[in-house]
């Protein structure tokens, strides 16, 4: 058997399965200290640099070009396509469960703060040493098909984040004023061609906050499942006809497992390790074995 999960942890376990309609999001108005942007640029711009040199080793050429639209910070094209770019995000700043109501308070912020908020040198540097700041919140929900099973993405060698690894469907909200079923279906669509009509919406469930203890420290998901309206067949040949110069980034591929305790445990604990999945999305794979069936 594989080693236990030492890559995450759930950071909030919402005990019971919660709609989005019980999931509020109250923006916190947050200001980026103007001591930040050049060590911010910087940092950046090295990661850009960073992510450029391992893609060289893949035999993956990549450019570097200045975006005058985020404040000139630079953004990484393969194939003339962004894979890194230095959109906005948001930071989750607390969450708590009043009277089974969960209340989630975020901030926006920039999106390449994701890494640099776990380096203690930059903090000082740029002036945001203790500030509880937590790098980008994201939304992982897993689709389930009609036949009952649990849909994974592999996502690419190019993506800025866990390149490989396998997630549900989601990403990092753009702004502090999101709404996550729309965000959600979005995402769908985005990395699955699924359209929103053919995702139950009245399905989504969520079940608690895991974070990342490994690749970027304290950087949260909000975990959950929906109900897609067409079985596994039908998503994986769509895959399939899909050409991979249209993908984006973080979908390379598609993978599918049947949504029962024994299927999952098997899955997680006996033919993958930990390591092959995004940490968030793993403990909250973790977390839905005692709800599958």
């Amino acid at each position: 058997m594989n080693s236990p999960d030492i890559t995450s942890r759930i950071l909030l376990d919402f005990k019971h399965p919660v709609t989005a309609a019980n999931i509020t999001i109250r923006p916190e108005p947050f200001t980026i200290p103007p001591t930040a942007f050049a060590p911010l640029k910087d940092y950046w711009t090295q990661q850009l640099k960073e992510k450029q040199s391992a893609l060289q080793k893949a035999g993956i050429i990549s450019v570097i070009k200045s975006d005058t639209a985020h404040g000139a910070l630079a953004t990484l094209y393969v194939h003339e396509k962004p894979v890194m770019w230095p959109g906005t995000a948001v930071t989750l700043r607390d969450a708590t469960i009043i009277n089974g109501q969960v209340l989630l308070t975020v901030s926006d912020i920039p999106y390449p703060f994701i890494a640099a908020l776990n380096d203690a040198a930059f903090l000082t540097q740029s002036g945001l040493h203790g500030l509880d700041l937590r790098p980008p919140l994201a939304v992982c929900t897993f689709a389930i098909t009609t036949d009952n099973m649990l849909v994974l993405t592999q996502r690419g060698q190019t993506t800025g984040v866990y390149p490989g690894r396998l997630y549900g469907q989601g990403g990092n909200p753009h702004d502090a004023q999101f709404n996550i079923i729309e965000h959600q279906l979005e995402e769908m669509a985005d990395e699955l061609l699924v359209a929103p009509e053919e995702a139950d919406a009245d399905s989504f469930r969520y079940y608690g906050l895991a974070e990342d203890l490994e690749s970027f420290p304290r950087k949260p998901d909000l975990v959950g499942i929906v109900r897609l309206r067409m079985d596994a067949s039908t998503l994986l040949a769509r895959n399939r006809e899909w050409p991979a110069e249209d993908r984006p980034p973080d979908v390379a591929s598609l993978l599918c497992v049947p949504y029962n305790k024994q299927a999952l445990d098997q899955f997680l604990l006996q033919e993958k390790t930990a390591a092959d999945f995004c940490p968030p999305a793993y403990a909250g794979l973790r977390w839905l074995i005692s709800e599958a069936w």
